[in-house]
């Protein structure tokens, strides 16, 4: 009895610990976008995955039509420090991605694979960050296949980051599509803003300008228009373009 009424104090210690965390980072205009519903979900489930909260709050987890996502790079990471692994087909192109894994524990095995087709399948093609970052999204999406399958343990339930926000009613009404796409975001969001800082940290001059530029404009990354977007990634692969043929020159 006594050890019974000592689990259960602790985890009344641990919801008032979250809840005083909520009230202290709503205070932040960052955080209070979010939300308290959202700060308290993704709270609970960075502590289910083992996971530090502010880190999830910080671009690792997102609260999206009541469920949480997660970035493709922390899904990666908690699975690979499981002890477990994931290897990329070579069969893997612009059009495919084709992943393998495998559990350290038990040695099953599981391959699962997204292509361009399911992507035109779920509408996803005519988003901006698709278009941008074709190899990065098919990547994502076989992961959040494979993770489900193989390592549900893992990510306790999680999606994919995006994989919510951009979900599609799969029928066959041309009204409903029709909404989705002009409902489509005219800044780059939470996912493309993930992508695009990944691209930027390899040109640290240009992405201070960048960082200058947001800064000026009171601007977070994910705010970023799209057509701005488009044009800082059309800059960086000139500037990869470059860099390509003095180190061949």
């Amino acid at each position: 009895m006594t050890k019974e009424l000592s689990v259960i104090d602790n985890s009344l210690m641990e919801l008032q610990n979250t809840q005083k965390l909520c009230q202290m980072l709503m205070q932040s205009p960052h955080y209070k976008k979010i939300g308290a519903e959202g700060i308290y979900a993704v709270v609970e489930m960075a502590k289910s995955v083992g996971v530090d909260p502010l880190q999830a709050l910080n671009g690792g987890m997102y609260f999206v039509r009541g469920k949480v996502e997660m970035s493709a790079l922390m899904m990666n990471t908690l699975i690979r420090s499981a002890g477990h692994s994931i290897t990329k087909d070579k069969r893997s192109d612009e059009t495919v991605c084709i992943l393998h894994g495998k559990r350290s524990d038990t040695g099953d095995t599981w391959v699962e694979s997204f292509s361009l087709k399911d992507a035109e399948n779920a509408r996803l093609l005519n988003n901006p960050t698709w278009k941008m970052y074709t190899k990065d999204m098919l990547f994502a999406r076989a992961l959040s296949r494979l993770a489900r399958q193989l390592f549900p343990d893992v990510i306790k339930g999680c999606y994919v980051q995006g994989e919510i926000e951009m979900a599609v009613p799969l029928n066959n009404e041309p009204a409903a599509e029709n909404a989705q796409l002009e409902a489509l975001p005219c800044t780059i969001g939470e996912e493309g803003a993930e992508l695009l800082l990944e691209e930027l940290g390899h040109h640290h001059e240009y992405r201070d300008q960048v960082f200058d530029y947001l800064k000026r404009q009171n601007m977070e990354p994910k705010d970023i228009p799209v057509e701005h977007a488009e044009k800082i990634h059309a800059r960086i692969e000139k500037m990869r373009e470059e860099a390509c043929e003095v180190a061949h020159g």
